[in-house]
């Protein structure tokens, strides 16, 4: 039996997963079942941080995951996220990084880049 604290909604239902009979209690909506279903079969998380840039009006820019990414590989994305380094002045929502480790999912600015702010 593994427990979980469900993330998904405010609630934040404790959780129990049966391994045995995959069956999940607790959650107050089905939200919550499919939580702990992945959280126990594959973990998966969205990465927030930082990339280096090369403009002085902005010496970091902040960047996340389009998606989401195995729980497992956030260590290594964040080997390349630390290698990357803006250049040139970007939008809200802009590509840093495509299709990071072939995992389907770019990494992408979160604040617009304007000149001379």
């Amino acid at each position: 039996m593994k427990e979980y604290t469900c993330i998904v909604c405010p609630n934040g239902c404790s959780l129990k997963y049966d391994e045995k009979t995959n069956t999940v209690t607790g959650n107050r909506c089905p939200r919550g079942a499919q939580y702990a279903e992945t959280e126990f079969k594959c973990p998966m998380r969205t990465i927030c941080s930082t990339v280096r840039t090369t403009l002085n009006e902005y010496p970091v820019i902040s960047v996340k995951t389009n998606g989401e990414i195995k729980k497992e590989l956030i260590f290594q994305v964040m080997k390349e996220i630390n290698k990357a380094v803006v250049t040139s002045y970007l939008p809200v929502d802009s590509v840093v990084i495509k299709n990071v480790l072939n995992t389907g999912v770019d990494i992408i600015t979160t604040t617009p880049m304007i000149k001379g702010a």
